[in-house]
C-alpha cells in the first residue's frame, strides 16, 4: 500500500506498461522485468522529465 498519493495514472491502470512510475518510483507493473539502463536511456528520461526510471527504478533527480 502506497504511503502518499500519486498523481501518475500508471497506479490506476490495470495493466500498466512499465514496470515503474515515473513520479514516484513504486512499482507498478511487477509482470515486467527490470532491465539494465544506459546512461543514454537514463538522460532521455531525464528530458522527460521522469524522476524515476520507468525500466530500472533509479531515481534521476534529486
Amino acid at each position: 500500500m502506497r504511503r502518499n498519493w500519486c498523481p501518475n495514472m500508471n497506479h490506476r491502470r490495470s495493466d500498466p506498461p512499465v514496470r515503474y512510475c515515473p513520479t514516484c518510483g513504486e512499482a507498478v507493473n511487477a509482470n515486467i522485468l527490470t532491465k539494465k539502463c544506459s546512461d543514454k536511456e537514463h538522460a532521455n528520461s531525464r528530458m522527460d522529465m521522469y524522476k524515476y526510471c520507468v525500466h530500472c527504478g533509479l531515481q534521476l533527480i534529486t
